[in-house]
Parts: structure tokens; C-alpha cells; sequence
């Protein structure tokens, strides 16, 4: 199951349907608080997570899942439109991808981290403003 956590529920439905037709069970989470109990609750193979959200951020929420979930139990993909500087290169999450950003972008980015096969052709779609 991949979790996305994101505010905009418009985008975090998009990207739902985008996994969806991948095959992918998606939950959504608004932010931060309800991703912690998601993750208890449904031991998610993947987060995905906004990056400026209310209350904590993305990378505040990476920092605190890294403390109890290392990496090949629980990746993390953090997305943003504004903050590639500023989270570049972080210790706490796994991988980034830059709002808008295509379909394909997110399923290669998701693919990669769950170690899938990338071989299958995709169709460009734009799925963030």
C-alpha cells in the first residue's frame, strides 16, 4: 500500500488514480498527525508526502518515520514546488520529485523505490500544478 500525504486533496486524488491504474492500493492522509496513524494502522510499502503542509512538514514527518522505520521497511518520495533547494540531498527521505510533474515521473520515482521493473511504456500526463 503507498500512502500519500498531502493537503491538496485535488492532487492527492490525481496521483491516487494515477497508482490506482498502476495496480497500486492507495490511502490518502491531509497531513502529518493522520499519516502517523495510517502508518501504524496499515504499514504502508510506500510514503509519499507533500512537503509544506499545516502543522509539521513533509520533511519534519520524514524526520520522525526515519527515527522508528529505517528505509527498506518504510521508502519516502517528498514532493514540492518550492523547497528542491532546501531539501536537497536529505538524510531522511529516499527520494524527491518537483511539482508539476508528469505521471510517468511519479511512476518511475515509485517503481524505483519499490525496487519494480521500470521496462513499461507510460503515457505523458501532467498530474501536478
Amino acid at each position: 500500500m503507498i500512502l500519500i500525504v498531502e493537503d491538496d486533496i485535488d492532487l492527492a486524488e490525481t496521483c491516487s488514480m494515477v497508482l490506482e491504474t498502476c495496480g497500486y492500493e492507495v490511502q490518502i492522509a491531509r497531513d502529518a498527525d493522520e499519516a502517523l496513524t495510517k502508518i501504524i494502522e496499515h504499514k504502508p510499502d510506500l510514503l509519499i508526502s507533500d512537503c509544506i503542509m499545516p502543522g509539521r512538514t513533509g520533511l519534519e514527518l520524514s524526520q520522525q518515520i526515519r527515527a522508528h522505520y529505517s528505509r527498506s521497511v518504510l521508502p519516502i518520495l517528498l514532493m514540492s514546488g518550492s523547497l528542491r533547494s532546501q531539501v536537497a540531498y536529505g538524510d531522511t527521505y529516499d527520494a524527491f520529485i518537483c511539482k508539476p510533474f508528469l505521471a510517468e515521473a511519479l511512476i518511475a520515482q515509485v517503481k524505483k523505490l519499490l525496487n519494480e521493473d521500470n521496462s513499461s511504456p507510460l503515457k505523458s500526463v501532467q498530474v501536478a500544478k
